[in-house]
């Protein structure tokens, strides 16, 4: 459970509130309505005006048979494993490597767990090597084998180790097993995929595959010619490519470039986990906080990625963060440079935050004064202190980022609409917000001029999404009706997923409740010449959430997307164009938010025309991305498995490219 210390009272009149009255006072749902108490209107109407066509998506199978390991009895808690905190080129002292307890599961050779398989390549350039085996008697003595950049067996056991702990802060942060894009249990890990320095998420291969180079000699370079970089030895690499595969499977549609920001949102949130997940280690935050001398605004290695992959080529890293604000938004810049602006924004916040936090202990360490002296010593407990307050707010403000994707549109996001997924989310879920998180947010995208549209101030009640205008409620979605197998974050099984998706889809394709949800009537003569498909229910996922004070929040979150063929014309091209909404459900089965794209919505869809016809039509969102500054040739993909290389043919045969997203 995460921790927010309330700050200290400036005045006596300030009121105590005891933990389980802020647990109390905080919490969602729970039971009906008092009595007495009106009842919300139900949806009602089906029998007057049935509601239109709509189906169900493939996803929403998928997601219920996402799989669970269940601990047996006598099982350990965790399974201790080594890896590099960032990459080999970080000194010892600065915590270069680190032992992590990672969620303990029945492994076979791979490893092959329930959720990820590591998988070896036939073209390693370390030369063949035995299976790798984490349940060998001498690995478990030694908790894994010890980090080395010329041993397989480590490369291995570093990109599962390093997967584990990204899937569990997920999982921890949405309170559910979080399902892949695509329908297989597991994704595959290739340590050795390819001769390039780069990394890429491959959704038709259910793969993350990460490459390798030698470093050229030049005098430019500061390592032997011929030198091993590997991308898959980078904490900071696998992060990022889990991170896309992660987003893939959370939402359907944000893999189609429909704006300038799609890219831009899935590179700059790929590098905020493998940026935040940093402080998760001790020595790693200690480091950071000797070097900075416990003030964060000194800008150092710490607001810097991707360290040894950008070495080897003449490079100090891939990117670093703009905490001055300096940077400004703007959509005609490349994907990965926008990106860097959310990020900076959210670890510009991040550090207001903490200096807030940490201003009582340095001032009372310093005799007063606001920060220590040019190389003034620290003493060891305000070290330890001052790395506690930046790992514990690290770890809350990344489930706050994570949080928000719940909240985010079905499709065409920006990165004003992410900074509104964040407000609503965290409001939600904290409502008391007493070190004002939300109010630093709103200053950094304020300073970057990141904006969403169509809000009348950039002010917390202003950024929070919208309820329906009327109150609707979803007969049969009451959390008493709901069923579940032993965990309110995994449905029973699939035939109760598919229940509640028609429940909702029976409730938002009414044709007085269309345009709420920004959907349409495809047979709607408005459209012609366009040919409209009818609604999909996508996805229909459990909410359950524990706050910082123990308050508890569930209901769903579903996905209804609308599809839209829009004709050619006027040397403009014909593409692809979408509405719909996300809807978060309470507990009492009331609609509470619909963050809706309407499927109508001419503004949009101008916008939109004119960007695939200077970029290209249904553009997939990542297929430049790069994880090195330089002009690095695509990945090319390795020899793929016999099942992977069927649906590559075929959808060559149809004239589509297997959709990769490469490294960012």
């Amino acid at each position: 459970m995460e921790e927010r210390i309330a700050p200290p009272p400036d005045e006596a009149s300030v009121p105590d509130t005891p933990p389980a009255t802020a647990a109390a006072a905080q919490s969602q749902g729970g039971g009906s309505p008092p009595a007495g108490d009106p009842q919300p209107d139900a949806a009602s109407g089906a029998e007057a005006a049935p509601s239109i066509h709509f189906r169900l998506g493939d996803r929403l199978r998928w997601a219920a048979q996402t799989p669970r390991y269940e601990r047996k009895s006598g099982d350990p808690v965790y399974r201790p494993l080594q890896i590099y905190t960032i990459d080999p080129s970080r000194r010892r002292r600065e915590g270069q490597m680190a032992e992590i307890n990672v969620p303990f599961e029945r492994l076979r050779k791979g490893p092959n767990g329930s959720r990820f398989r590591v998988i070896k390549s036939e073209t390693s350039p370390l030369g063949p090597y035995d299976d790798v085996d984490l349940n060998e008697t001498r690995l478990l003595i030694t908790n894994g084998r010890q980090p080395a950049p010329t041993d397989p067996v480590f490369h291995h056991q570093m990109v599962y180790a390093v997967a584990m702990t990204t899937y569990a802060i997920f999982r921890s942060a949405l309170g559910r097993e979080v399902s892949w894009g695509f329908p297989a249990p597991k994704l595959n890990l290739v340590p050795h995929a390819f001769q390039v320095a780069n990394a890429q998420y491959v959704r038709d291969r259910e793969s993350l595959e990460f490459g390798w180079y030698r470093v050229e000699a030049s005098n430019q370079v500061d390592m032997p010619g011929g030198a091993y970089i590997f991308s898959c030895l980078s904490h900071d690499v696998i992060a990022h490519e889990l991170t896309h595969a992660l987003l893939d499977g959370l939402r359907v549609r944000f893999d189609r470039a429909s704006n300038p920001d799609v890219g831009a949102f899935h590179e700059g949130f790929a590098d905020l986990v493998a940026l935040l997940q940093r402080f998760s280690y001790r020595m790693v935050v200690r480091s950071i906080i000797l070097n900075t001398q416990g003030d964060l605004t000194r800008e150092g290695d710490w607001t810097q990625l991707v360290f040894e992959m950008a070495h080897g080529k003449g490079d100090k890293s891939l990117r670093e963060i703009d905490l001055d604000g300096v940077h400004r938004y703007s959509a005609t810049g490349e994907e990965h440079d926008r990106g860097t602006i959310l990020v900076s924004a959210i670890l510009d916040a991040f550090v207001t935050i903490y200096t807030h936090k940490a201003g009582p202990i340095i001032r009372l360490a310093t005799g007063g004064r606001k920060q220590l002296d040019e190389g003034e010593a620290m003493s060891a407990d305000l070290i330890t202190q001052l790395t506690h307050i930046a790992s514990r707010l690290s770890t809350h403000l990344l489930n706050m980022c994570i949080r928000a994707i719940d909240y985010c549109p079905p499709v065409d996001i920006t990165l004003g609409e992410y900074l509104r997924a964040l407000i609503t989310a965290d409001r939600d879920l904290v409502p008391d917000d007493q070190w004002s998180y939300r109010e630093a947010l709103i200053d950094a995208f304020r300073k970057r001029h990141i904006f969403p549209e169509n809000v009348p101030a950039l002010s917390e009640d202003a950024l929070v999404w919208e309820p329906p205008d009327h109150p609707i409620v979803i007969p049969g979605l009451n959390f008493g009706d709901l069923r579940f197998s032993a965990d309110p974050g995994c449905a029973a099984d699939a035939d109760e997923v598919l229940r509640q998706a028609r429940l909702i889809g029976e409730t938002v394709c009414l044709p007085d409740n269309l345009k709420i949800f920004g959907l349409a009537d495809p047979k709607d003569p408005y459209f012609a010449p366009d040919k409209v498909e009818p609604p999909v229910i996508e996805s229909v996922r459990s909410l359950r959430r524990v706050g910082p004070d123990g308050q508890l929040a569930f209901g769903l979150v579903v996905e209804v997307i609308q599809r839209r063929y829009v004709a050619g014309g006027g040397g403009y091209p014909s593409f692809r164009y979408r509405g719909g909404s996300t809807v978060i459900i309470g507990a009492q089965g009331e609609v509470r938010y619909v963050i809706a794209k309407y499927i109508k919505s001419e503004t949009r869809l101008l916008k939109q025309r004119e960007y695939v016809a200077t970029v290209g039509a249904d553009v997939f969102a990542l297929q430049s991305c790069r994880h090195l500054k330089s002009n690095e040739p695509a990945a090319p993909p390795p020899a793929p498995r016999k099942a992977a290389a069927g649906k590559a043919a075929k959808k060559k045969a149809r004239g589509k490219k297997p959709a990769a997203k490469k490294a960012g």
